[in-house]
Formats: structure tokens, C-alpha cells, sequence
């Protein structure tokens, strides 16, 4: 019984890694996240390991967050969120549906390694920004406090997903 999980998860393992470009973040955070407001920890773990293995993460920006060259933090809900996505065209749709363009239409935004990412967000963890909003205005969007994304990666190692 144990060999056998131990092969469905390295064959999940090659499937996210042969996939990964075609992950459909939406879906797995729909998946991962359901509306009853439970985790399912098996999805949450395959969104997780995608996020991680993506070349760049897609920070928003506003004009004047463009201007000081720093991602923008949004207030929702009363609290102070970095909003990240998954690929330019989430975030392009994000940033038109909230009128969050420049003067000439064009969605404004700062694209980083996760590695890259995370050395960005620590200096944000004794903060007062709350998290991350990933997928912000998207049907399934998920997010996450600062801190927890810098512990994930090891998480995620233990498990052999990244």
C-alpha cells in the first residue's frame, strides 16, 4: 500500500514538473480552497509546488507604486495585501476590471523569481501588510500571510514536490 502512494506521488511529481507551464492556477486554487471554506491539503500542496516552480511571479503596480519602483499594496476588506498573479494576463484583467491602468491602457506591474519574490517580501514580515491576495479577482484566488511563503518551500522539499 505504500509503494503504491509512493509512485502516485512521484508520478504526480513528473506530471507537475512537465506541466507546470500549463497549470491552471485558477482551477487548482478552486480545488485547493472550496467554497465551504476548507482546505483540501492534497491540491493546496499541487498549488503550492506549481507557484514555487513558476519562472516569475507578477506583482501590481499603480502609477505611483510604478514610480517609487515598489509593488502597490491594496486595501481590501481593511486589510493591506500585495497582489500577485500567476501570468500578465490575470493581471491585465485584474487591473482593467478595477481601472488600475496607466494613461495609456497598459496594466502596470514588476515581475520577479520567486526566489527574487520572497527576499522582497520578507522585510514585510513584522509589517503591517497582512499577505499576498494570489489570483486577486479571478474566480478561485487564494492568499497568504508573508510569513508562511517563506516557510513553504522547505515544507514542499520534505514532501519531494519542489
Amino acid at each position: 500500500m505504500k509503494l503504491r502512494k509512493i509512485f502516485a506521488m512521484m508520478a504526480l511529481l513528473v506530471t507537475l514538473i512537465a506541466a507546470n507551464e500549463n497549470v491552471d492556477f485558477v482551477d487548482l486554487a478552486g480545488k485547493a480552497f472550496p467554497p465551504d471554506g476548507s482546505m483540501n491539503r492534497e491540491y493546496g500542496d499541487q498549488l503550492y509546488s506549481a507557484l514555487y516552480k513558476l519562472p516569475e511571479w507578477h506583482f501590481l503596480m499603480t502609477a505611483a507604486s510604478f514610480r517609487r519602483k515598489q509593488p502597490s499594496v491594496q486595501v481590501i476588506d481593511g486589510k493591506n495585501w500585495f497582489l500577485v498573479f500567476t501570468d500578465t494576463e490575470l493581471l491585465r484583467a485584474y487591473a482593467q476590471q478595477n481601472k488600475n491602468l496607466d494613461q495609456k491602457g497598459n496594466a502596470l506591474f514588476v515581475s520577479m523569481s520567486p526566489d527574487k519574490a520572497l527576499k522582497f517580501l520578507k522585510q514585510y514580515e513584522k509589517s503591517k501588510i497582512d499577505g499576498v491576495r494570489f489570483n486577486e479577482g479571478a474566480a478561485y484566488g487564494w492568499f497568504s500571510p508573508v510569513r508562511n511563503l517563506s516557510v513553504f518551500p522547505d515544507y514542499l522539499k520534505k514532501k519531494g514536490l519542489l
